[in-house]
């Protein structure tokens, strides 16, 4: 599925809702914001939030460091 992250087209498969796209990128268990098409959404709502062709989706995962 053609998916807009992070302003970028990417291909996706397999992918039906943001938890999926969050699993797929390698972002699991890290602290991650996710918004999609303008909708900031919390952990919870990400398995049950569908995705669709060109869906915006922006993804924001924090780094620590010094």
């Amino acid at each position: 599925m053609e998916l807009i992250i992070n302003g970028e087209q990417q291909q996706l498969e397999q992918v039906n809702t943001i938890q999926d796209v969050i699993e797929r990128l390698g972002l699991t268990g890290k602290p991650v914001v996710a918004e999609a098409d303008g909708q900031v959404l919390t952990a919870e709502q990400w398995a049950d939030t569908p995705v669709h062709p060109n869906m915006r989706i922006e993804l924001v995962h924090f780094v620590g460091g010094g």
